[in-house]
């Protein structure tokens, strides 16, 4: 959660000079392009996080290492860093939508509504804030062990078929 408060400081800037610049020039095309951009940087971000994080653990702790990263070399991230960046921001998303969509269904058991304004419920935002970052954790959480049980699904597959084509 942290990180994402990172990206969504780097592109609530990124967006508001971007409309400022856009508005000088007149120009919603180039907003739009800003826009875009903006919601498409975090998978940018997320993986050179994720290859620079992988350098410094294969120089310093290499035996915490996974396999499947091999040896990270460069500046520049490679497909499995990418994938990770996609991958991530794509959790960071669905999680976000479905925390979204369950705490927007239970507002009114805290006597909350989109129809009254933001300032009448100081006091009660920080059990919602709670709530929402416990929803998302748990989505996250879920999203990622679905993926690795596909993944040993997939390896225990693919296993079975190398072990039947020698025999």
């Amino acid at each position: 959660m942290m990180f994402l408060g990172l990206i969504t400081f780097v592109c609530e800037n990124f967006i508001r000079v971007g409309y400022g610049v856009a508005r000088i020039i007149n120009s919603p095309e180039l907003f739009g392009i800003l826009l875009i951009t903006t919601i498409l940087s975090p998978i940018l971000l997320i993986a050179f996080t994720h290859h620079y994080l992988h350098l410094i653990f294969s120089r310093f702790v290499s035996e915490i290492q996974a396999p499947e990263i091999g040896i990270v070399k460069g500046l520049v991230p490679k497909l499995m860093s990418w994938w990770e960046g996609l991958y991530g921001w794509l959790v960071i998303v669905l999680s976000s939508l479905v925390a979204g969509l369950v705490c927007t269904i239970i507002l009114p058991v805290f006597g909350l509504s989109y129809a009254k304004s933001p300032e009448i419920y100081i006091g009660i935002e920080k059990q919602v804030i709670v709530i929402f970052g416990i929803i998302w954790v748990i989505q996250g959480s879920l999203i990622y062990q679905i993926d690795y049980l596909v993944r040993q699904r997939i390896i225990s597959v693919y296993s079975d078929i190398k072990s039947y084509q020698h025999k």
